[in-house]
């Protein structure tokens, strides 16, 4: 389990235009609140830094990029919690990082499921490893639609 009080991704400013930002949240990168609030505060620092060009988002840990949703309750607000944008947290997120003026990256090593797949999709580019890859959409198996909550947010009329 993740240390309490342990903050799931770590910014490291390799130059004032170049930053990483590093997922590790062991032992599994799983996907709670804690790390929409840390892409949500990383969001703030990537619209206010004007000699920001590239952020690149990789993991620590070589088996998981992001897995998927904490499904034990840890999601907090970001359901029902409304961001900047007026969007609930979750598409929030997303359409900020696709608007945002620095070009993101996702370097991808490991596995890439259910909601971090459609974090990665929100980011500029992706590369992933051939060694070590693995992409899906376990909501599939079950019946639900990928990104059904930003279906509800846009709705097809």
């Amino acid at each position: 389990m993740a240390k309490p009080n342990a903050s799931p991704m770590r910014v490291i400013e390799e130059t004032p235009g170049y930053w990483r930002a590093v997922f590790d949240y062991p032992p599994f990168n799983v996907v709670d609140g804690d790390v929409f609030q840390a892409l949500q505060d990383l969001l703030v620092r990537m619209e206010t830094t004007e000699s920001l060009r590239v952020v690149v988002f990789e993991s620590a840990l070589p088996d998981f990029y992001l897995s998927h949703f904490d499904l034990t309750g840890r999601l907090g607000n970001v359901m029902s919690g409304i961001g900047p944008t007026g969007l609930p947290i979750l598409m929030d997120t997303f359409v900020r990082l696709t608007k945002v003026p620095v070009v993101s990256l996702a370097r991808i090593r490991g596995c890439v499921r259910g909601v971090s797949s459609e974090f990665v999709l929100a980011c500029d580019m992706r590369f992933a490893s051939r060694e070590n890859t693995k992409l899906g959409h376990p909501e599939l198996g079950v019946g639900c639609i990928p990104a059904a909550e930003a279906q509800s947010a846009f709705p097809i009329s």
